[in-house]
């Protein structure tokens, strides 16, 4: 199974607790700290830089910074008028807030980009499914 990948800043414990909630809310996303050695070599390979943004990675697409909240606002299914609020305050509340919160400027990045296969391979052990075994009882 592929995951999709939400990269976040795992900095402060709020912060992984909410990217804990969005994984036990979809089985396909799997929240991965920014920081993490995978996700830096990823960001090298895919941007020749190491840019501090939320990214999730889908199977071949790879959502940058609003393009990452608008398609995670899609996935589960939140539109109307409180997507309509998320997507209109996160482009000018993401500066103030990561300051205050990370410590440091998220950057101007935002888009939708094609996957690099080279920058995926880095990836790879970060989407593989685990199976607990179950034992009977």
């Amino acid at each position: 199974m592929s995951r999709s990948l939400l990269v976040y800043d795992g900095s402060t414990e709020w912060l992984r607790t909410a990217a804990g909630l969005v994984a036990s809310a979809a089985d396909d996303v799997r929240p991965v700290p920014w920081n993490a050695d995978a996700v830096q070599a990823f960001l090298d390979a895919q941007f020749g830089d190491r840019p501090f943004a939320l990214f999730l990675i889908e199977t071949d697409t790879v959502y940058v910074g609003k393009a990452a909240v608008e398609r995670l606002l899609q996935q589960y299914g939140i539109d109307g008028e409180l997507a309509k609020v998320f997507k209109r305050l996160y482009p000018p509340f993401s500066a103030p807030f990561g300051r205050l919160v990370h410590g440091q400027t998220p950057d101007d990045l935002h888009g939708t980009f094609p996957l690099d296969a080279a920058a995926s391979e880095h990836l790879a052990p970060l989407r593989e499914s685990v199976e607990i075994p179950v034992e009977p009882e």
